[in-house]
């Protein structure tokens, strides 16, 4: 039954695949399919659009009325606030307590020992950060509404100001970052939220060229980057989970690292693999292995120096 309430507030929201649905409950399409018919059977109106675009809709005038949370469901809402807030600076934190406080409300006092018990067992690990980011939510509002920024940036190597337009902002490894359009580069660039000095409104810039589409990091127009590993750089590297899955086995202690990379990101990248130190060798392309040569003998030459 829960499967089947889900299906409905699924279907709300738009047309789904009998292969979404499949794979969103992993389950196999002949359970689908008996679900369908089960809903059918229970009188709720879906409408079957057949074909290779086809799928399930519900009629336009249907919806179903607000659900009681099952007290599982309302552990895994408390356990999901509960990982949020040990983000630094979490956005809408007079909400989130609000929220945090309602949904504990929906906890019988009976339960009340078993989901504190459940906290202390199943944690996120969020590394613990202390920072400031006093503009996320302005660039949340700025992301949603489209609107240019003029701002002041602080980057590894200098401070300056840039027009932006924020496209997505998401948290990775404890920090927040945001993904921009950068009128002065011309590109899109990820920026570290708490490097951020000031911010104000500003218009759209004039004579603008339409933004390119966002092309992931994965995009086959991007130049393929092979990475040699060692057994130690496979470990290392599959704590990364964006890198983790594009590991292919090399012999018996050696993995292959493959992966589409834009040119524009090389400068971190680079400075990731050097903290790999031997256990991992830049095979291609190219201006990425001379980038890495480059840094490691700026390293060389500093404590040479000394």
């Amino acid at each position: 039954m829960d499967r089947l309430t889900a299906i409905v507030l699924l279907l709300q929201g738009g047309r789904r695949t009998a292969g979404e649905l499949a794979r969103r409950f992993e389950v196999s399409k002949r359970t689908v399919f008996r679900d369908i018919e089960a809903l059918c059977e229970m009188g709720i109106p879906i409408v079957t659009e057949v074909g290779i675009h086809g799928g399930y809709t519900l009629m336009a005038d249907y919806s179903l009325s607000p659900l009681q949370l099952t007290f599982h469901e309302t552990m895994l809402l408390r356990l999901a606030l509960s990982s949020i807030s040990l983000l630094a600076q979490t956005p809408f934190k007079q909400e989130r307590e609000s929220l945090l406080a309602k949904v504990q409300a929906l906890i019988p006092p009976r339960h009340k020992p078993e989901t504190d018990q459940l906290l202390q067992t199943v944690q996120f690990n969020i590394p613990a950060r202390s920072y400031a980011t006093p503009f996320i939510e302005r660039f949340i509002e700025s992301a949603r509404t489209q609107q240019w920024l003029r701002v002041t940036y602080r980057s590894q190597q200098r401070t300056s100001q840039q027009t932006i337009l924020p496209r997505r902002l998401f948290s990775s490894g404890g920090f927040w970052y945001c993904e921009a359009y950068s009128q002065e580069h011309q590109e899109e660039r990820t920026y570290r939220v708490d490097r951020f000095v000031a911010v104000s409104a500003t218009r759209a810039p004039e004579h603008q060229t339409p933004l390119p589409s966002r092309l992931p990091y994965k995009h086959p127009s991007h130049p393929e980057v092979r990475i040699r590993l060692s057994a130690r750089g496979i470990l290392l590297m599959e704590r990364n989970p964006y890198f983790s899955d594009a590991i292919q086995p090399l012999g018996e202690e050696e993995g292959l690292l493959c992966f589409r990379w834009p040119p524009a990101e090389n400068d971190w990248l680079a400075r990731l693999l050097l903290s790999f130190g031997p256990d991992a060798e830049v095979l291609a392309p190219p201006s990425l292995r001379d980038l890495v040569r480059e840094m490691a003998q700026e390293i060389v030459e500093r404590h040479y120096q000394q």
